[in-house]
């Protein structure tokens, strides 16, 4: 397992009309990428880093079909919905062992 996770700091509070469009490209890219296993957005509810508001979290079969989705179509339109929103991002990408799950 291979998990994905994207914190994001938003230039201003996520608004409902966005979330909403993040709802319809999340669908797409379950329906597109094989090889997820997990894939949703989350909010941040750390006091310590208030910048970063939310995340995607996902969880990939494989390496493999973390790169088949960041080449997707589905990815693309994801991130052209979401970038002109977002200020900043850290990804961390690592191998998820089997006992954690």
């Amino acid at each position: 397992m291979y998990l994905h996770i994207v914190l994001m700091a938003p230039h201003a509070p996520i608004k409902p009309e966005l979330a909403s469009t993040l709802d319809h490209a999340f669908i797409r890219i379950r329906q597109e990428c094989p090889g997820i296993e997990r894939f949703e957005w989350v909010p941040n509810l750390s006091r310590s880093s208030a910048r970063y508001s939310h995340a995607l979290l996902s969880v990939f079969r494989s390496q493999e079909a973390l790169d088949a989705y960041r080449e997707s179509d589905a990815h693309q339109a994801m991130l052209e919905a979401i970038t002109p929103h977002i200020q900043d991002i850290v990804v961390l990408d690592s191998v998820l062992e089997e006992s954690l799950s």
